[in-house]
């Protein structure tokens, strides 16, 4: 039992960031490529097709903000590559934080009635997020 808990919360503590990506097409969708082909930029080139709007964020209680950093990068240049973008036009990269709380429960059994109360804390899970555009560089 114990080396269960024990083997359980070092999966917790090593365990992969919490990452979101998302992608609103305002363009024209061209074939996947790889994401070590896709450039951020962080003023415009001089001739590209605007394909998404896209973001990614990753957060992770345990791990360094520059980690936290290169994984949202590296899941939105993911995310730019399966729409065909060979660029990331972008808008702003930061930090964010989320919180939590917990649960109050009331329980009743017939003319007695019993409440049980689940007391939480909020906790907050401090985050790095971008955004900005997925773009086709078009070359001269």
């Amino acid at each position: 039992m114990k080396t269960t808990i024990a083997i359980t919360a070092l999966a917790l503590l090593s365990g992969c960031a919490i990452t979101n990506e998302t992608a609103l097409v305002t363009g024209r969708v061209r074939p996947a490529i790889s994401p070590d082909q896709v450039v951020i930029y962080t003023s415009p080139p001089r001739r590209y097709e605007e394909i998404a709007i896209i973001s990614a964020d990753a957060a992770h209680d345990f791990m360094q903000k520059q980690a936290l950093l290169d994984t949202a990068v590296l899941n939105a240049k993911k995310k730019a590559a399966q729409l065909g973008a060979n660029g990331i036009l972008l808008d702003e990269a930061g930090d964010f934080v989320t919180g939590s709380s917990g649960t109050f429960v009331t329980q009743s059994y017939g003319r007695r009635s019993r409440t049980a109360v689940g007391v939480g804390s909020t906790t907050n899970r401090t985050g790095k997020q971008l955004s900005g555009k997925a773009i086709y560089v078009l070359t001269e």
